[in-house]
């Protein structure tokens, strides 16, 4: 199945969480956060956030500096 993130299109494996999709790209969980068709899923959530076919994701990744 296809996902969205960020507009860009990934295949996903039927089943797999929002914590192992972000797990499968390599991003800290540190620092970032992520919208499944415009709601923000709390960290604690992700396990259990079941991705399906055609959502659009939105990770958004906070940077320090000044």
């Amino acid at each position: 199945m296809t996902i969205l993130l960020n507009d860009k299109p990934y295949e996903v494996a039927e089943g797999t969480s929002l914590s192992a999709f972000i797990d499968g790209l390599g991003l800290k969980r540190e620092g970032i956060a992520v919208a499944v068709d415009y709601e923000v899923i709390p960290k604690d959530r992700w396990a259990e956030t079941i991705l399906s076919d055609r959502l659009e994701l939105m990770l958004i990744q906070a940077v320090s500096g000044g």
